[in-house]
């Protein structure tokens, strides 16, 4: 009798101990994690830097979305009065409206005679429209493409009629924002070759260099605890059968791509291939833009929301314009960040305003989830349309999320295709875990004491 009720004491007191160990690792886990983010907090305290632009983010009820504009390979413009004007309209207008938290053009500024030769009117017709329109760096980054320095293998003409290159003397550039949120850097790259050796060379490969890899590897080592980086360049890095991006070693000996995967960059955009693309390859976004002057006008509109990416091609004067910016689409499911699924964001802008913003669901197969539900506009930024997303839709499947948004000046429709994420409860996981690590350190011990008499007796024999 006496030895039963040892036997309870010592099962209860084994009890109380596992638990006790698992508050206890709760406890210090949970301390780690505030630890740490609290020293977090204070480093971006301590490199923050307010924005001085009002324009291209929304902070306001929690919101952290900022937007900005690409444009690339406006090369065919300056041997046409009309499209010279039309790229005034997107200066003036589009600029004016959209409002982005800058405007970074990609590369191939000029045509420069099909890469023959530089043509100096070409440079002067592009920095006299700049200038009519006010466009300074300020708002506005410009970076080298091929045909901008065939036949200059110093740049000269870039560095006398560009913005980044008569304002800051170099063909490489580096900038960040700052926001309650967080912290963001944007990085410039010269990826045309000094000189080229043959057509081929010219029209497809880029290149860096060992000193532009250093800069590039510098920069990323000064912002390697920003919240995200977003790198600019003229040309894709690898795109089939032979575009790429022809990589020497930095004098710490990696190249472009060792550097990328390093300071995990997630996002690349760039033009040259004058189409509309995007690429997922070993971790990296690649984003390509069509070149300007196609159809009337193209330009890319690119959205973080909660530091998930969304983008979309716009033609210049056509509008309402506007995307989804949560939830994202697939193609960037499989960024480094965590997908929220309680809301949707919708941005829009109309010249002449939005009357209103309708949502809706889709199975892949054209059949409707959901029927159309208005969205609410945020009163205190306008542009932004906001709403409760679906809970009920399953997981792993593919679905349609359309949006109509109606302006005074007509109406567009944008779809995005969304892939439900499965929810894991990481925390839920993590406590499962810990239970069964203290259980299996736990059991020699309930054997020992359980059963002393037969270990003992075992041991003698």
């Amino acid at each position: 009798m006496n030895t039963k009720r040892i036997k309870n004491k010592n099962i209860i007191i084994l009890f109380l101990f596992c638990l006790t160990c698992l508050s206890i690792l709760q406890l210090c886990l949970r301390d780690s994690y505030i630890s740490n983010f609290n020293n977090k907090k204070d480093f971006i305290h301590e490199i923050y830097h307010p924005v001085t632009s009002q324009n291209g983010f929304i902070t306001s009820e929690g919101n952290k979305i900022f937007w900005f504009i690409q444009i690339t390979d406006t090369q065919f413009v300056w041997a046409n009065q009309d499209k010279i004007d039309m790229f005034s309209t997107f200066l003036n207008e589009t600029n004016k409206i959209i409002k982005p938290l800058f405007i970074i053009n990609t590369g191939d500024i000029v045509d420069a005679d099909n890469g023959r030769e530089q043509n100096i009117e070409e440079w002067q017709k592009y920095n006299k429209t700049l200038s009519e329109n006010k466009i300074n760096s300020s708002i506005y980054v410009d970076l080298v493409g091929n045909h901008d320095g065939s036949e200059d293998p110093h740049y000269s003409y870039f560095m006398n009629y560009s913005i980044t290159g008569s304002e800051y003397g170099a063909t490489q550039i580096s900038f960040n924002h700052s926001f309650s949120f967080g912290n963001y850097a944007f990085i410039g790259i010269n990826t045309a070759k000094d000189s080229y050796d043959n057509l081929f060379d010219f029209a497809f490969g880029g290149f860096l260099n060992t000193e532009e890899l250093d800069w590039y590897e510098n920069e990323l080592i000064r912002y390697k605890d920003y919240d995200n980086i977003f790198v600019f360049g003229h040309h894709p890095p690898l795109f089939p059968p032979y575009y790429k991006i022809i990589s020497n070693l930095s004098s710490t000996g990696k190249s472009f791509y060792d550097l990328n995967k390093d300071y995990h960059v997630n996002y690349y955009f760039c033009g040259h291939l004058h189409s509309n693309y995007i690429q997922k390859k070993d971790g990296l976004n690649t984003i390509i833009t069509d070149n300007f002057d196609e159809k009337n006008g193209t330009y890319r509109i690119v959205v973080i929301d909660d530091n998930q990416l969304s983008t979309s091609i716009e033609d210049i004067g056509t509008w309402p314009q506007g995307l989804i910016i949560s939830p994202p689409s697939n193609n960037f499911y499989d960024s480094q960040f965590k997908i929220e699924l309680e809301n949707i964001h919708v941005l829009a802008w109309d010249p002449k305003g939005i009357v209103s913003i309708e949502w809706s669901v889709y199975f892949e197969n054209g059949n409707q989830f959901k029927s159309w539900t208005s969205l609410q506009r945020n009163l205190e930024n306008g542009i932004l349309w906001e709403g409760d997303f679906c809970k009920d839709l399953s997981f792993g499947n593919n679905y349609i999320v359309k949006v109509k948004i109606e302006g005074n000046s007509g109406q567009t429709i944008r779809e995005i295709i969304y892939n439900v994420p499965m929810n894991i409860n990481y925390e839920l996981v993590h406590i499962i875990l810990t239970v069964l690590v203290i259980g299996i350190i736990a059991m020699p011990i309930v054997i020992i004491i359980l059963y002393p008499k037969k270990i003992l007796k075992k041991n003698k024999l």
